[in-house]
């Protein structure tokens, strides 16, 4: 839900401001005339660009930018993030996998990235791992951990996912 408020928001903030709300999926191919203001809010995107985008936190710091993404084969959705932090191009960075749903995609003048309300302490606390040596990501114990640092319950979530097929 908070995604769609997200962008409802944006939505509202563009007519607002009397720009036009684009959807696009490659911000590069949008065609706009001079002085037109525009927001691009695009909601679909292919994994590469994912990978590499930035993270900040509500305060509008960075704090690391998407590695790689952990997919629940079963259902086809994104599970975790892999975030990396610090390092210089790669080079001795460190791997935090974070809830998917923790995360929210925001647009600015500048391009997309992703706000994960979390301060740089909480997340220099986290678990984290290299790249050459991922935790075992199928584990449920792993992703109950992981879940619970970030304060993800899934219980209101697979409450409404049974109802909604049992409906």
């Amino acid at each position: 839900m908070r995604r769609a408020h997200g962008f409802t928001g944006l939505a509202a903030l563009a007519t607002l401001a009397g720009g036009t709300l684009l959807w696009a999926a490659d911000e590069k191919k949008l065609d706009t005339k001079p002085n037109e203001q525009t927001v691009v809010a695009a909601t679909a995107y292919r994994a590469s660009k994912l990978t590499g985008m930035n993270v900040k936190n509500s305060k509008d710091e960075k704090v690391g930018t998407i590695n790689d993404l952990v997919i629940d084969t079963p259902s086809g959705k994104i599970k975790y993030a892999a975030l990396s932090v610090g390092g210089f191009l790669g080079i001795g960075d460190k791997l935090f996998a974070v809830p998917w749903q923790s995360m929210t995609l925001k647009h600015d003048d500048k391009g997309a990235f992703f706000v994960l309300d979390v301060d740089k302490e909480k997340l220099r606390n986290a678990p984290g791992f290299d790249s050459n040596h991922w935790p075992d990501v199928a584990n449920p114990k792993f992703g109950s951990e992981i879940d619970k640092y970030y304060g993800v319950d899934h219980s209101s979530s697979s409450a409404a996912a049974k109802n909604r097929v049992n409906r």
